[in-house]
């Protein structure tokens, strides 16, 4: 199943951990480790785990207010950057151990059913973390365009910071002054994967350095800093603070363009004059070039799956999804529009782009979104026992993406939003209306957080955080995997009964994500090129993969993985449940089990179903 590991890495990280980088300044510095285990002694379990969370969370603050949750873990400033030195890894790193051996010592049996439940989920959690302690700053050379990169989050979280108080446009100039030490941290980490020959696919390289060429312009840098939106953004802030006057909002100002000038468009175009030598190291896509890639893929498929899964699992369970799916397919088209049911996959996508529905934009879109929703969310009862116990409403964001979901507050009666640039998505994603509404609200997204709102959760249950830099699990698996198994569960709802284009849409595009992790494995696993993975992605689907798609499986491995693997976890346990449950399967039954804990690793899930199955043959 796997090709030979070719080169690379094979001195780099065992001996990382032993480097001091002695050169490089720290910056924010949480408790020290004997600290913070003098003050977890003597906890009960529950004070235990939400302490044992919150402590690892404020290593990396940055994580917690890119999350906009980090008045929950007790933050009030941010005027330092999360400290990227080796030093601050090794401590994390033997925090992660302490705080393993802790939770270890409470006894499992004693504890009850719910405890039990956190107990999975924080040992899970734990061990998942100590396995990366293998591969220190190995995300680090994730870069590319959008989110993909930590240098693009650094940018994304400047202009995400809530400016509200004099004291936070005060933290903002000083983050901004700080960013040349963070950026010569970040440097330093990559130098060291870079010596032992750990660096980006030349493609990866290009979109990142295209990306900073469309904003680190030839232009002195006192002009350009009052152009980027770090100074836009805060400029515009600063109108809303209270007790600021005209004096102190234009000396703010000309503290916050001088050190955008003087720190950070240094420190990015340093980065970007880093970034280009590593062209002069061409190698395949994804990890599958460095020789510990076999041991990293294993990893990382277990973090973002939250099973112990083999690639040659993954490729096992994909390729029997898509026969099905295929098979599926062409009997729809048949039944539907008299299509040939030996049809390729092309000449079925190709048929069903042909066929004329109207493209919606802009109001006429936000209606449809909003019938589509009610439409949902009348058939809920249909499936599930538990229903929905909020609203959720479209909101518009017109410089925003075509469509995701924010959940309302803890603790408030708010509704879950679908923000949305009311751009049609059907050519952008291969969506068609139906399948990113029942995606993103009912039954989907909207269903299944919102529940979760009314739980007793942990911390770690209950925010949900990820950081390239840190890795966090935020349970995608399950997530996702609702979101996907969401999307066909509404045919049994009769959302698509008189739908028979977007009821093929839906099946399309379930094709397409499943195509695609067997295009992640073969990146990251197998030696696979682009060139490989786009067609492999065509002659499956009929459709072509964009760049931009596959850039993903290139320096995001096995993320994609999480949100099929996810799915096909939860309808392989109904499909386990109702072989052995036979007549007295209870199909609304089944969906409580799956919903009423909250977010957990689906390892987790798999013994609740399994337990949820004896219970009712008694």
């Amino acid at each position: 199943m796997r090709s030979r590991p070719r080169r690379f890495l094979s001195a780099f990280l065992p001996a990382l951990v032993a480097i001091c980088i002695s050169s490089v300044p720290t910056l924010a510095a949480p408790s020290p480790v004997d600290e913070v285990l003098a003050s977890i002694e003597g906890l009960s379990f529950d004070d235990f785990v939400n302490a044992c969370y919150r402590e690892i969370m404020l290593r990396d603050p940055d994580t917690l207010w890119s999350a906009g949750i980090a008045d929950a873990f007790g933050l009030e400033r941010f005027d330092e950057w999360t400290d990227l030195s080796l030093e601050a890894v090794e401590e994390t790193q033997r925090l992660d151990l302490a705080l393993l051996e802790k939770l270890q010592s409470f006894d499992r049996a004693s504890l009850s059913s719910l405890q039990q439940l956190e107990y999975d989920a924080h040992e899970w959690y734990l061990e998942d973390r100590i396995r990366f302690h293998a591969f220190p700053y190995w995300d680090l050379a994730a870069i590319g365009p959008s989110s993909y990169g930590v240098h693009n989050q650094a940018i994304d979280l400047l202009v995400l910071l809530p400016i509200e108080t004099v004291e936070d446009a005060e933290d903002y100039v000083a983050r901004l002054e700080g960013t040349s030490t963070w950026m010569e941290q970040l440097i330093a980490a990559m130098q060291l994967r870079e010596d032992a020959g750990a660096v980006p696919t030349e493609i990866a390289i290009s979109f990142t350095l295209s990306g900073l060429d469309s904003w680190l312009v030839d232009a002195p840098a006192m002009t350009l800093a009052t152009q980027l939106d770090v100074y836009t953004t805060f400029s515009e802030r600063l109108r809303t603070v209270d007790g600021l006057g005209s004096s102190e909002r234009i000396e703010l100002l000309q503290s916050a363009k001088e050190a955008i000038a003087s720190s950070l468009i240094p420190a990015f175009r340093s980065f970007r004059d880093y970034v280009a030598t590593l062209a002069n190291h061409p190698g395949a896509a994804g990890v599958a070039d460095h020789d510990q890639h076999e041991a990293y893929y294993d990893a990382l498929l277990q973090h973002h799956t939250t099973l112990q899964i083999s690639p040659a699992d993954v490729v096992s369970m994909a390729e029997a999804e898509i026969a099905r799916l295929q098979e599926e397919m062409r009997s729809m088209g048949a039944a539907s529009f008299g299509w040939p049911e030996t049809i390729s996959m092309a000449d079925l996508d190709g048929r069903l782009t042909a066929i004329n529905v109207p493209v919606l934009q802009g109001n006429d879109l936000r209606v449809e979104y909003e019938r589509l929703i009610a439409e949902a969310t009348a058939a809920m009862p249909t499936v599930f026992e538990l229903l929905p116990p909020y609203d959720v409403v479209v909101v518009v964001e017109l410089d925003g993406a075509p469509a995701y979901y924010r959940e309302g507050a803890v603790g408030t009666s708010d509704p879950g939003k679908m923000p949305t640039s009311l751009v049609n998505v059907v050519p952008f994603m291969a969506y068609d209306e139906p399948v990113l509404m029942h995606h993103e609200t009912n039954p989907g997204h909207h269903y299944q957080l919102s529940l979760e709102r009314d739980l007793e959760l942990s911390l770690l249950r209950r925010y949900k955080t990820t950081n390239y830099a840190f890795r966090h699990p935020v349970f995608q698996a399950f997530i996702e995997g609702w979101a996907l198994y969401s999307e066909p569960l509404a045919h049994e709802m009769g959302l698509y009964d008189e739908d028979p284009v977007g009821a093929l849409c839906q099946k399309r595009l379930e094709l397409v994500r499943t195509a695609r992790v067997i295009a992640d494995v073969g990146m990251n696993d197998l030696g696979w090129s682009w060139d490989d993975a786009a067609a492999y992605i065509y002659e499956t689907t009929g459709r072509a993969e964009s760049a931009t798609g596959i850039l993903r499986y290139d320096v995001y491995p096995a993320q994609s993985c999480a949100y099929t693997i996810g799915y096909l976890t939860f309808l392989n346990l109904r499909r386990q449940a109702e072989e052995e449950l036979g007549d007295a399967f209870d199909l609304k039954g089944f969906h409580r089990v799956l919903v009423e804990q909250g977010n957990l690793p689906m390892s987790t899930v798999e013994r609740l179903v399994e337990a949820w199955i004896e219970e009712m043959r008694t």
